[in-house]
């Protein structure tokens, strides 16, 4: 009875229907360390969650591109969880390897140049909630205004 109890509450909770979580923009970025080739950072982005499951996301691999050049990889160094029924602001702890450190602040520094720069993440988010384990490609593009 245990049994056909848990494989229709399990039923009833799958099938519920999943609304589209909404994530802002990033309203802060705060760097934690640079060594290297290595930068440790964090991310606050407003994420709304107005399902009934919570979910974890639980990695994050994305490649990095400023006007078209390839700078690096980012990925998360730890997991976040996004309660069920929530909107707040999430801190997203992040790690980024840059492709070459000279070739990389040589770039960065000609983007500042420009008023406007073009930011691509491609790559992959890894999302958990419950027993369901599922990969979401990621492959956005925007225009950011520097000055």
């Amino acid at each position: 009875i245990f049994a056909i109890s848990l494989f229709v509450f399990l039923f009833f909770v799958s099938c519920s229907p999943v609304e589209e979580v909404r994530i802002g923009p990033a309203t802060g970025i705060e760097i934690n360390g640079l060594s290297g080739k290595q930068i440790s950072f964090k991310v606050m982005v407003n994420i709304d969650n107005p399902n009934r499951q919570s979910f974890t996301l639980s990695a994050l691999d994305l490649d990095v591109l400023l006007n078209g050049i390839y700078i690096g990889k980012i990925k998360s160094t730890e997991k976040v969880n996004i309660p069920k029924r929530s909107s707040q602001v999430y801190t997203f702890p992040l790690g980024a390897e840059l492709k070459s450190l000279s070739f990389s602040v040589f770039a960065l520094t000609d983007l500042f140049l420009h008023r406007y720069i073009d930011v691509e993440l491609k790559g992959m988010a890894k999302i958990n909630s419950g027993l369901m384990r599922k990969k979401f490609p990621i492959n956005e593009q925007e225009k950011i205004q520097l000055y």
